[in-house]
């Protein structure tokens, strides 16, 4: 008798230890659970911007960022790896935390849906100066300067007038570098991991993406005896 109880008092122990042990276990698993497993097994990568991004700007890695949400919350069309739009351009402006799709971007700078615009070649005899450093896709602004000496600013149209009053009003003319060439006709480009610091050689010409009213108000003020001092604003900011 005294065996059984004594028996039975072990087989009581083993049972209540195993409870506790399996009661652990239980606990251990929805902490993992909640911790780590439901986004190891139940979440998938989706890529976001880690910063705003400005349209017509080129995607570099550092722009972009990778974070684990649920399928259910994916955005149409989502990108899951960096390598789909490393290289692109931005269409338009993308918010910090976004996530993106390949709508939002394009192969070149100069895809553009817009109409009434062209690529036009800057004249070097129009231009006093500009940044060294310019590269394609910036935005630059012709700033112009009266050349004393030269002849009377000749009157420009009505119609051209008033298409590019808020230009006049700034002083500035707005648009794109399209391309950049050297004295051999060479695109210039960022010398590889010196990005802007180091040209593949000296822009010899500049050309721009602009409308016909812009290009013609440019037109009239190298005419009139003005040049430009040529600014820009960088397409990585």
């Amino acid at each position: 008798m005294r065996g059984q109880f004594f028996s039975r008092r072990k087989s009581g122990a083993v049972f209540s230890i195993l409870g506790i042990l399996l009661i652990l276990a239980a606990l251990a698993a929805v902490y993992f659970w909640e911790a780590r497993g439901r986004e190891y097994f139940l979440y998938r990568e989706v890529v976001v911007t880690s910063q705003g991004i400005e349209a017509n700007t080129k995607v570099t890695p550092e722009m972009l960022d990778i974070i684990k949400i649920s399928p259910d919350n994916f955005m149409e069309g989502a990108v899951a790896s960096k390598t789909e739009v490393e290289g692109k351009y931005s269409t338009h402006y993308i918010p910090k935390y976004s996530q993106l799709s390949s709508v939002y971007f394009k192969d070149d700078i100069l895809d553009t849906e817009e109409e009434d615009y062209y690529i036009f070649t800057v004249p070097a005899e129009w231009i006093i100066t500009f940044p060294g450093s310019l590269r394609m896709g910036d935005t630059v602004y012709f700033y112009p300067v009266k050349i004393e000496g030269t002849q009377s600013e000749q009157a420009r149209s009505t119609s051209s007038q008033q298409s590019i009053k808020n230009t006049k009003e700034s002083g500035l003319v707005k648009c794109r570098v399209a391309y950049l060439k050297d004295s051999g006709n060479r695109e210039v480009v960022d010398t590889e991991g010196l990005e802007r610091h180091d040209g593949s050689a000296n822009i010899a010409s500049i050309e721009i993406i602009t409308g016909y009213e812009d290009m013609a108000y440019l037109e009239g003020l190298a005419e009139s005896g003005f040049k430009f001092i040529v600014l820009y604003k960088s397409s990585a900011n």
